[in-house]
């Protein structure tokens, strides 16, 4: 099985995020290209994203491929195979997971996403902070 990138970016490639599938076997976490952790993927990961990776691979490589979308407020999002000249998807998109690029590229972008989110909550989880009433008072 090939490498495949997923990658998330603002127009202006700000806080460009990847996740980058390695022989179906290990993970890749980048930010702003530089790779911030790595890990063997799981079982029920593997099980979800083979099929969609060999269905995806199965396909024609396209000769070029135009961005949809493109409003500078908009995310973009990209799709590649390590040993293909192009992207198989860029998508500009208002919120993810991204839609739009048909099977298995849909599906694909959902669980690739979802997997690039749960990776980087769990490096940099958010915390709720909470403020009591007596927080609010001022001294006197």
């Amino acid at each position: 099985m090939r490498t495949v990138t997923y990658e998330r970016s603002g127009r202006t490639n700000t806080g460009a995020q990847a996740l980058r599938v390695e022989g179906l076997h290990h993970l890749r976490i980048l930010e702003q290209g530089e790779e911030i952790s790595e890990r063997e993927l799981t079982q029920d990961e593997v099980s979800r994203l083979k099929p969609l990776m060999e269905e995806a691979a199965r396909r024609p490589s396209p000769a070029v491929v135009e961005p949809n979308g493109g409003g500078p407020e908009e995310m973009a999002v990209s799709l590649a195979f390590e040993d293909e000249s192009m992207p198989r998807v860029r998508l500009g998109v208002e919120r993810f997971p991204a839609k739009g690029a048909g099977f298995p590229y849909d599906d694909l972008l959902r669980e690739l996403d979802t997997l690039l989110t749960a990776e980087l909550h769990t490096r940099m989880p958010r915390h709720a902070h909470a403020v009591l009433p007596h927080m609010l008072r001022v001294e006197e």
